[in-house]
């Protein structure tokens, strides 16, 4: 079973400053691979996304933006317009429960988009307590851009993490995989074994550049519609899970993966790996991106 780190929050704030959040990796940086979206709710506002919540609700905090058309991706924003965190969201007509038990996992909150049954995976990037309750300061949010800190909401609190690899490397729970261009070195829950259970790992990548975090990954048990989504094949799992358990080749099958890459920098393509640890350099792993 996966560990969650339930931590002090105010120790977790970073001096890095996140400048922007762009979304979904792709070998080319244009049209919808590694999009920027909108840091205040005004922008979110006139780019069209409409309002799905409030603070004050009783499942998540913040003011919750969402495209109509596409529940992949919905944006947070605290009571001042700045960005606070976001979501996936999946359909739950999209997934299958005997696969994968979104419903008992602790990464997922059910609700409904648009009166839909789905489930929703959170991320924070600011104190959650704050984000109701006073938001941050427009000289915070010049400072810290997207936020100060990862967090993602689980059915018992808020699971923090680590800000760097050197912590990354401290904690049981994390195994640093493979780095690829473009995305960063990757620390996921599979712990090179087997037989591990994929359902009892935390449905999430790390992402760290320069030996800081520079984004993260979700992981879906599930093949899911829109463009925001990555679907991983055997060869682009290959290039970023070191040993993956053969419950990962069982899913590859059926249903399929669907991930998602947020990048906290303003440009996450050059992104590059130490010598000699680049799988993106390798040509059969080039290949295998062009199907993410």
């Amino acid at each position: 079973m996966f560990v969650l780190r339930l931590l002090p929050l105010l120790s977790l704030a970073a001096g890095a400053t996140w400048p922007n959040l762009r979304v979904t990796f792709g070998l080319n940086p244009f049209g919808h691979y590694f999009y920027p979206y909108p840091l205040t709710a005004d922008e979110a506002a006139g780019a069209g996304w409409e309002q799905i919540s409030a603070c004050g609700d009783a499942t998540w905090v913040g003011n919750r933006y969402a495209d109509p058309s596409d529940p992949s991706l919905i944006l947070i924003y605290d009571v001042n317009g700045y960005i606070a965190g976001s979501q996936n969201g999946l359909l739950k007509s999209d997934v299958d429960e005997g696969v994968f038990p979104f419903s008992s996992s602790p990464a997922y909150q059910s609700g409904e988009y648009y009166g839909s049954p789905a489930f929703f995976s959170t991320a924070y990037f600011v104190d959650p307590a704050i984000v109701c309750e006073g938001g941050r300061s427009e000289a915070e949010f010049n400072s810290q851009g997207v936020g100060d800190r990862l967090l993602f909401q689980t059915a018992d609190g808020y699971y923090a993490a680590p800000m760097t690899k050197d912590e990354a490397n401290s904690q049981a729970e994390w195994y640093d995989h493979f780095c690829f261009i473009g995305m960063g070195d990757h620390y996921l829950q599979f712990n090179y074994e087997p037989t591990q259970d994929c359902s009892e790992v935390f449905p999430v990548q790390l992402l760290y550049d320069g030996g800081v975090l520079n984004g993260y990954v979700w992981q879906h048990m599930a093949n899911l519609p829109g463009d925001k989504w990555e679907h991983p094949d055997a060869m682009a799992v290959s290039a970023i899970i070191d040993r993956p358990p053969t419950c990962i080749g069982d899913l590859l099958d059926y249903p399929g993966l669907s991930t998602m890459h947020h990048y906290f920098y303003d440009n996450p393509w050059f992104t590059v790996c130490p010598f000699g640890e680049d799988r993106g350099d390798l040509p059969e792993f080039k290949d295998a991106m062009k199907n993410m």
